[in-house]
């Protein structure tokens, strides 16, 4: 029985060749969606063995859809598929159980080898990437010359505060009392040279900590 692969990417001429070149290789079936909405309404109804998922999409980014697809197949085997650069948020995915990562730069044949590891529950990184992983701190220059560290948890404190998250809230969501919040935010502040969460988010994306995901 062929394997059954769930692709989603909001690049419609980019997913329509990877589903037929995914199809022409082999023993594999590939259903395209363009947006995550489309994805979840397709999970509740069917079991895929592999979903490929876009990183960058509008409305429901990669990192949201691989959050949601876990809530309805909890050993859902998830590939990141993006063209480009994951740093900031391979811990994060790694977190949420994505099973590998995937480069649009990727050969045709590279490709094809990737989905077929990851179907048979072998990790997908690709090679240049490995100097990257598993970051303690993500590192930046400001204007000033000075470089900026900002550990793991201050760079997720930072993109709670991105999507509007009160203290509360983010105290709740990475299960720390609102007092240590407010401690990273007082180091965030400092080591990014702002005074307000508005200036945070702005100087985050100015400077590649954030990432406007969703376009």
């Amino acid at each position: 029985m062929p394997y059954q692969i769930l692709l989603v990417d909001d690049h419609k001429i980019v997913g329509q060749g990877t589903k037929r070149l995914l199809e022409e290789s082999g023993d594999l079936t590939v259903d395209y969606v363009s947006s995550g909405a489309e994805a979840l309404e397709r999970v509740k109804s069917h079991d895929y063995d592999l979903f490929i998922v876009d990183l960058h999409m509008p409305k429901m980014n990669g990192i949201d859809l691989t959050q949601n697809i876990r809530e309805y197949q909890s050993n859902a085997r998830i590939l990141i598929y993006t063209g480009y650069d994951t740093t900031a948020y391979f811990n994060k995915l790694v977190q949420l159980g994505a099973v590998g990562f995937i480069s649009k730069n990727f050969s045709n044949d590279q490709l094809i080898y990737a989905v077929m590891c990851a179907l048979h529950d072998l990790a997908v990184v690709p090679q240049e990437w490995l100097n990257t992983l598993k970051r303690d701190d993500q590192k930046v220059m400001i204007g000033s010359g000075q470089q900026v560290s900002l550990t793991d948890v201050e760079h997720e404190v930072l993109q709670y505060v991105e999507k509007g998250h009160s203290n509360d809230e983010i105290a709740a969501e990475i299960h720390v009392s609102k007092r240590t919040v407010e401690r990273y935010l007082t180091k965030i502040f400092q080591k990014l040279h702002v005074t307000s969460r508005a200036d945070a988010i702005t100087e985050g994306k100015r400077l590649g900590i954030l990432v406007n995901l969703n376009y």
